[in-house]
C-alpha cells in the first residue's frame, strides 16, 4: 500500500467506522466562540401559547444540536452520578418552592428582567462579548426597552430552550446589554416599485454579568410581539473558605484537569491528522491561538469561567466540522437524486421533492450523525447548562474536570491506533514522514 492510499484508507476509516466521529455556515474564520454565533435569529417561543402541546415531532436535528429536554433526561437517568439534573420550566410554573431546592436562602437578589429563551447556552462572568441578532418583534421590542432604560441596568435573563418542548431551563444567565446596532430595512421597494415588508434585524451586543434561578414567569395577556417577564433570583458565587482537606483535593482536581486540557490542546496543535479529521479547514491554524491554564484557574472565578467558555468554544468548533461534513454528505446524494428527476434542476433542492424512500435515507443519515455527535461527549450545550445549574465550585470544578478528561482519553485512544495502523502499515522508518 503506497503512502498516499495509506492515508486516504486512515482517514475513510476514521470517518466511517469509528463511533466518535461523524451553536451555522455562517461562522467567521476562527476557532468558534458562542458570541460570534447567530443563534437569535429564529423565533423563539410564542408568547401565549400553549408550551406543553408545542412538540417538536424530530427528536435529532441535522444541525447537531443537542438542546433537547428527552435527551437531558435520558443522560440524568443513565449516569446520575455524573449529570447534574436540569429542571424546566413550564410559563405558568413557579418553581420557588420547598420541593424544588430553591428556597428563599439560597438567594440574595430577587426582581424582574426580560426573559430571553434561547438555543444555547451563555458562560458567564468569563469577560467575553456575546453577540445576539434580533429579527422577531418581540426581541427587537425586548433589546430596544432593554438599551432605552426600560429596565435597570440593561439586564435580561437568557436561557436554554428545549426543542422538542418548547419549556425552558428553570436556571439562566443574566445578560446586560451594552450596545445595540439597529439595521433594520423598512420603505424598501421593489423595481415596480410595490413597498416591500419591513425587515427587523436590531444587533444586540451583550455580556454575561450572572447566573440566575428563575422563579416565575409574570401572568399576564401576552400579545404576539410581547416578550416574556420572569422574577429570577440572582446567585451568589460560592468561593467560600475552605477547610485544609477540601482545598488539597481541589487543588489536586485542578492539576489533572489542567494537565489533561494542556494534553488535548496539544494534540489538536500537534497532531495533523487528528486536527485534519476533528476540526474545519479554517480552525486548524486557529486551535493554536486556544490559552493556556494554570493550576490556580480554579482559585478565581474569573478564570474558572474562561476556561468554561474555552471549553465551549472548542465543542463549538468539533459540532462545526461534524455539521459541515454532514451537509456536504446530505446535499451530495440530494443534488445526485435531484439530477435524475426529468426536467430542468431546481437549486436549491428542496427535500419535499425527492422520492420518499430518499428522504426517508436523508433522515436515517441525520439520526446516525446526531447520535455519533452525542457520544462524542462534546456537544456544547446540556454539558454547560449542567454546571450552570450546580451550586456547589468544587462540584462544578469536577464535572468541568471529567469533561476535559474524556476527550483526553478519545484522542489519546485515536492517537494510538492512528500509530498501530500507521506502524504496521509504513513500518518505523516512514513513520516520522505521516507527522
Amino acid at each position: 500500500m503506497t503512502f498516499r492510499r495509506c492515508r486516504m484508507y486512515l482517514v475513510f476509516m476514521l470517518a466511517s467506522a469509528n463511533a466518535f466521529v461523524d451553536r451555522r455556515s455562517a461562522y467567521p474564520p476562527t476557532v468558534f466562540r458562542l458570541s460570534d454565533s447567530k443563534l437569535a435569529g429564529l423565533s423563539l417561543y410564542t408568547a401565549g401559547s400553549n408550551y406543553s402541546e408545542s412538540v417538536v415531532e424530530r427528536l435529532y436535528s441535522s444541525e447537531l444540536d443537542s438542546a433537547y429536554e428527552w435527551l437531558a433526561r435520558d443522560r440524568f437517568l443513565n449516569e446520575p452520578e455524573k449529570k447534574a439534573e436540569i429542571r424546566w420550566l413550564h410559563p405558568n410554573t413557579t418553581i420557588a418552592d420547598s420541593t424544588t431546592g430553591y428556597g428563599d436562602n439560597d438567594h440574595v437578589v430577587v426582581e424582574k428582567m426580560p426573559l430571553y429563551p434561547l438555543g444555547a447556552v451563555h458562560i458567564p462572568y468569563s469577560e467575553e462579548n456575546y453577540t445576539i441578532i434580533n429579527i422577531e418583534p418581540k426581541n427587537v421590542k425586548m433589546a430596544m426597552d432593554l438599551i432605552n432604560g426600560t429596565w435597570s441596568n440593561s439586564l435580561f435573563c437568557a436561557t436554554l430552550r428545549a426543542r422538542d418542548t418548547n419549556r425552558f431551563a428553570s436556571v439562566g444567565t443574566i445578560m446586560q446589554i451594552i450596545d445595540t446596532d439597529d439595521r433594520s430595512i423598512v420603505g424598501a421597494r421593489t423595481w415596480p416599485g410595490i413597498e416591500m415588508p419591513s425587515l427587523n434585524r436590531v444587533i444586540a451586543i451583550c455580556k454575561a454579568v450572572g447566573v440566575a434561578d428563575i422563579l416565575s414567569i409574570d401572568e399576564c395577556d401576552y400579545k404576539e410581539d410581547d416578550y416574556l417577564i420572569a422574577k429570577v433570583s440572582a446567585r451568589v458565587d460560592d468561593h467560600r473558605e475552605m477547610t485544609e482537606g477540601e482545598g488539597d483535593h481541589l487543588l489536586s482536581i485542578a492539576r489533572h484537569m489542567i494537565d489533561d486540557y494542556q494534553t488535548v490542546r496539544s494534540i489538536y496543535i500537534n497532531s495533523q491528522s487528528l486536527a485534519s479529521n476533528e476540526l474545519p479547514p479554517f480552525a486548524r491554524s486557529a486551535v493554536k491561538t486556544l490559552p493556556t491554564f494554570d493550576e490556580n484557574v480554579t482559585h478565581n472565578a474569573a478564570k474558572f469561567w474562561n476556561l468554561v467558555e474555552t471549553w465551549q468554544m472548542l465543542c463549538n468548533t468539533i459540532r462545526q466540522s461534524k455539521r459541515s461534513k454532514l451537509q456536504s454528505i446530505v446535499n451530495e446524494l440530494s443534488v445526485t437524486i435531484a439530477m435524475k428527476a426529468k426536467g430542468p434542476l431546481e437549486l436549491p433542492v428542496k427535500r419535499q421533492n425527492l422520492p420518499l424512500i430518499v428522504q426517508k435515507q436523508l433522515e436515517d443519515i441525520e439520526q446516525s450523525a446526531s447520535r455519533d455527535f452525542i457520544e462524542l461527549g462534546m456537544e456544547p450545550v446540556l454539558d454547560f447548562q449542567e454546571i450552570l445549574n450546580i451550586k456547589s465550585h468544587m462540584d462544578r470544578v469536577q464535572k468541568l474536570a471529567s469533561m476535559i478528561r474524556r476527550e483526553r482519553s478519545r484522542l489519546e485512544a485515536k492517537e494510538s491506533l492512528i500509530r498501530a495502523f500507521l506502524d504496521k502499515e509504513l513500518g518505523e522508518d516512514n513513520l516520522a514522514a505521516f507527522d
